[in-house]
């Protein structure tokens, strides 16, 4: 169905074309009607004509007829001269006594009793064709002459003048004929040419009203493409204009719409990217409890079955195994404390709180906090950040990202015992502050996975040292809510960890 609409939809004609064929059909018409009526009507138009010269003519010679004298001749040359006619005259005998087309000896009028009598034979034969009209006084109509071969068809119109004369006046058709033709070939050559004018210029106002309705059609197919970009250039024609002005309402409103709903629907990804998310994080705190949690309560429940038995023989045994219980107490509320400090990290439920802080006194609070740890062991911390450079962002939790590295770097430092932390400027506005220490590097097949929460390279030590495989995890996820960058490097003699701050400005 759909192949057979769209192959319908080209074959539909643009607008444009369509009313330029139905101008060109138009002015056909109007060129063959006037043609039409221009063969037919000037033909009865110049028979009317005619009938009106003859008529005017019919006065002129009756006048000439008796008031003339000698002159009647030449008044009567000038006459039909004038009116391109031929006459006769029946005087009130009824006998024949002029005719143009005599060439014989003519009397003058008025013409009685005992006048020269023209021939018969100078009449004129001729057959009516046609009643054209008839009065009280005259006969009008179209005849054909019978004699020779030409047919020549006359305009006749016959008049009973009021001195009793008769007059015949005859006008030759041919002369009406091909005035009508000339006309006829003059007036379909103007209309001809003023129709293909017309033609031109109604096509060109036609592409110009309908130019915009196409790049309407253009811009509304854009829009079921939902590009909303281009809009409707007002018209000069009211009706277009409107269109064009409720399409661009539309389209604004379409683009609003569809700007709303694709923020809902990112919304809408984003509720479920942080429901899987919580959803992972659910998994990994229900796997990582229940495998963490195994050892410290198996611990518990031995030494809570120990404590009954020592408890009144020996007593010092059972405070030993009050103390191991309370021991992995505390190391069971930290594990828990820690993976609840990822899941609200990494599923978006915390809000970070900027402020600028300086960056020097981050490490150095570290180090006065744990001054006591560092010198039992021996380890030598160099603070090497300029005193000068701040930083933007949550300082509490970017204080657990120094806090964790620098953990996890006394719990790895090797006998040269040094812990260096330094800072360096980077592109984008951000500084890159490390932590190194000396000792063993991190396995290549381990690197990728450090960051990954229970993740332990030195698993026979980390729990000895009493560590769950969740510091860098929380380094990870700290830095992510930040949208900063974070890693590790590992050098010839040692380890450096790294993480982005954000450049005051």
């Amino acid at each position: 169905m759909a192949k057979v609409q769209k192959i319908r939809q080209k074959r539909k004609m643009p607008l444009s074309q369509k009313l330029i064929r139905i101008i060109a059909i138009v002015l056909t018409l109007i060129i063959i009607s006037i043609i039409f009526l221009t063969y037919k009507g000037l033909d009865a138009l110049y028979l009317t004509h005619a009938g009106i010269e003859s008529f005017f003519a019919n006065y002129e010679i009756e006048e000439a007829y008796n008031s003339s004298g000698d002159d009647f001749f030449s008044v009567m040359d000038s006459i039909e001269r004038e009116y391109a006619i031929t006459v006769e005259i029946y005087s009130a005998d009824k006998e024949f006594v002029y005719s143009s087309s005599y060439k014989g000896e003519l009397s003058s009028p008025p013409y009685g009793k005992n006048t020269f009598v023209i021939p018969d034979s100078a009449k004129k034969n001729y057959e009516i064709i046609m009643d054209l009209g008839e009065a009280a006084n005259n006969t009008f109509n179209l005849s054909r002459d019978t004699q020779g071969s030409k047919n020549t068809e006359y305009l006749v119109g016959t008049w009973d003048t009021e001195s009793g004369i008769t007059i015949k006046i005859f006008k030759v058709k041919s002369t009406v004929d091909n005035n009508a033709k000339l006309a006829v070939i003059f007036v379909s050559i103007v209309a001809v040419l003023a129709s293909a004018c017309g033609f031109i210029a109604f096509s060109i106002i036609v592409k110009r009203i309908t130019k915009p309705l196409g790049e309407m059609s253009e811009i509304t197919k854009n829009m079921s493409a939902l590009d909303f970009s281009q809009k409707c250039e007002p018209g000069n024609v009211a009706e277009i204009d409107l269109l064009a002005n409720s399409i661009n309402e539309m389209s604004e409103s379409l683009e609003r719409s569809l700007d709303d709903l694709r923020q809902k629907n990112e919304k809408l990804q984003d509720d479920i990217e942080q429901e899987k998310t919580i959803d992972r994080l659910r998994q990994v705190f229900i796997s990582g409890v229940s495998h963490e949690l195994k050892t410290p309560i198996a611990i518990i429940q031995g030494y809570s079955e120990g404590l009954k038995v020592f408890l009144e023989s020996d007593p010092e045994t059972a405070k030993k195994y009050c103390d191991t219980i309370i021991s992995e107490t505390e190391r069971m509320n930290t594990l828990v404390m820690k993976l609840l400090d990822i899941i609200k990290y990494e599923s978006g439920e915390y809000k970070l709180m900027f402020e600028t802080f300086n960056i020097y006194d981050i490490v150095e609070t570290w180090v006065e906090r744990n001054q006591s740890i560092l010198g039992e062991k021996g380890i030598s911390v160099v603070n090497d950040i300029d005193k000068d450079i701040m930083g933007s962002g949550d300082l509490f939790i970017l204080s657990t990202v120094v806090n964790n590295y620098m953990s996890n770097a006394v719990s790895h430092v090797d006998s040269e015992l040094l812990i260096k932390a330094s800072a360096k400027e980077i592109d984008n506005g951000r500084y890159r502050i490390s932590i190194f220490n000396t000792g063993e590097r991190i396995a290549p097949k381990d690197i990728d996975q450090i960051w990954n929460s229970f993740y332990r390279a030195d698993k026979a030590m980390s729990r000895a040292q009493g560590r769950f495989g969740l510091g860098l995890a929380i380094v990870a996820a700290i830095q992510k809510l930040h949208e900063q960058e974070y890693g590790v490097i590992n050098h010839d003699n040692g380890v450096e960890f790294w993480f982005d701050v954000k450049k005051n400005t």
